[in-house]
């Protein structure tokens, strides 16, 4: 939301540079971006590669000043050269693209984690699929996944099982959240519930904690 309103700010000022241009010293201009340039280069190759919704946000905010870096001095060369100051406007307008839209993506993507959203990179089905296939489980529901933060999801559901030997129990919930962690899921909450509940009431909880 800072990245969107420091935009509006360029936005503004670029306005004002139309309407009333000023000398710009197109040498200066130039220095400052090489300098911001390979500052910005080290900083993209210590950030990339995290899920850390925080680093990759810092990440993309990196890779907008790279980018903006060179139109930089684009621009400072075009403006030694011609004595179009208008580049300068224009380049702004380009920087505050490229801001907004790297900023629109990370706030959106927070607001999928603070509304608890089921995460877009996690294949559903698949996670029931894969809780099914385990030995001695007959059948999940109620099955919910959202994430924590944007590295860690998080799930809980209702196990069916005929298995009625507390030990075999735990083996089984054990299995099930290693399977899980290919999913990033690292936090889950099992609650496990004997085959006739299919039919009848009665229900059996066995071990139910997060872990």
């Amino acid at each position: 939301m800072l990245l969107i309103g420091v935009s509006i700010g360029i936005l503004w000022e670029a306005y004002q540079r139309v309407l009333n241009p000023a000398p710009v010293q197109g040498g200066l201009m130039l220095i400052v971006a090489c300098i911001g340039l390979a500052a910005n280069l080290g900083i993209v190759f210590l950030l990339h590669g995290s899920h850390n919704l925080n680093v990759r946000s810092a990440f993309l905010h990196v890779m907008g000043d790279t980018v903006s870096s060179l139109a930089v001095i684009a621009a400072a060369v075009w403006i030694s050269l011609t004595g179009q100051v208008i580049a300068d406007p224009i380049l702004s307008g380009i920087i505050v693209v490229l801001i907004v839209i790297s900023a629109v993506r990370i706030l959106r993507e927070t607001i999928v984690i603070l509304l608890q959203f089921t995460p877009q990179s996690v294949d559903f089905d698949a996670v029931v699929a894969d809780m099914t296939s385990v030995n001695g489980v007959d059948g999940v529901h109620h099955v919910h996944l959202w994430s924590l933060s944007s590295d860690i999801n998080v799930l809980d559901a209702h196990v069916y099982s005929c298995e009625r030997d507390v030990e075999k129990i735990e083996q089984i919930k054990q299995e099930i959240k290693e399977r899980l962690k290919k999913f990033r899921i690292l936090h889950s909450t099992l609650e496990f519930e004997c085959e006739e509940c299919k039919d009848c009431s009665l229900v059996e909880n066995i071990g139910e904690h997060p872990g």
